[in-house]
């Protein structure tokens, strides 16, 4: 009995999880990012991605992290990234996901009048977070976002299905 319960409920997250539909999205976040020496900066960006239907789904993110300011020299961050997600359902307008992908990171030096204060620096991006589902067209989602560095984020996002 134990295991026909285990069974069926999996084939219902099973269900739920390709109940997803497949379609385009895209949308604006803004992240809080803290650095390795505590230093935070507020930053934006934009997203935009396609869900599978079965709870995979991929997504290309551009953000500006902020300006870093170390007293000895100010410098820009910026990111862009693609990422896997898969999305598990909790309710019908509650899902968590996770992230995992690579993004190359462009750090410059804004005191620099030419591109000698240019560092980019690429690697793994992971994260997770939860979405909650305003209608069909619109979610709001909170995230956790690590890219490989001393850098992690949290931040609010609004997305629209087209």
């Amino acid at each position: 009995m134990k295991k026909l319960i285990i069974a069926s409920s999996l084939a219902l997250l099973a269900i739920s999880a390709q109940a997803q539909t497949a379609g385009y999205y895209a949308g604006v976040e803004m992240f809080n990012n803290r650095f390795s020496d505590h230093n935070s900066t507020t930053g934006g960006g934009v997203f935009a991605g396609y869900r599978l239907g079965n709870g995979l789904a991929v997504e290309v993110n551009g953000n500006r992290i902020g300006t870093v300011d170390t007293g000895v020299i100010k410098a820009s961050v910026s990111q862009m990234s693609i990422s896997a997600l898969y999305s598990l359902p909790v309710s019908n307008t509650v899902s968590v996901f996770g992230r995992l992908g690579y993004g190359g990171m462009r750090v410059s030096n804004a005191n620099s009048l030419s591109d000698r204060g240019v560092k980019l620096d690429n690697g793994m991006v992971y994260g997770g977070g939860i979405s909650y589902q305003v209608n069909k067209q619109v979610a709001i989602r909170g995230e956790f976002r690590k890219p490989e560095s001393d850098i992690r984020g949290f931040g609010v996002g609004v997305s629209y299905n087209f």
